[in-house]
């Protein structure tokens, strides 16, 4: 039962997401941060291109994407979360926020929580 909750989770996170997107109409919107990575645009990550911050932990760990994929960073703790990959400090989020990170090119790109160092993580850009 746990893991129907916790993807249960992810979904709703996924169409809070998508619906805050529908709303920014064009890039940088109402998100300080703006997608990461030089896009610009408000296009919905697929499902799978999510990072879950909780129980002070990413999950998953480790993700594969492709270039030009975008990755999903979403605060499901109660306390504050940072996200540092690819030289940039996608910035601080409070609960239920959400950042995002675009990948432009192939290769591993280490991450991190510089509030909380424990806290790491890795994705491969194919």
């Amino acid at each position: 039962m746990r893991m129907a909750t916790r993807l249960a989770s992810v979904f709703l996170s996924c169409v809070a997401l998508i619906a805050v997107l529908a709303g920014c109409g064009g890039g940088g919107g109402s998100n300080p941060y703006g997608t990461n990575g030089g896009t610009g645009g408000t296009t919905a990550p697929a499902a799978g291109n999510v990072v879950i911050e909780k129980d002070l932990a990413f999950q998953p760990a480790s993700l594969e994407i492709k270039v030009g994929d975008t990755v999903t960073f979403t605060n499901e703790d109660s306390a504050p979360h940072n996200v540092n990959i690819d030289g940039k400090d996608l910035g601080q989020q409070e609960q239920g926020a959400s950042v995002t990170w675009t990948a432009e090119k192939a290769g591993s790109f280490p991450y991190s929580c510089t509030i909380h160092p424990s806290m790491t993580g890795e994705i491969t850009v194919k």
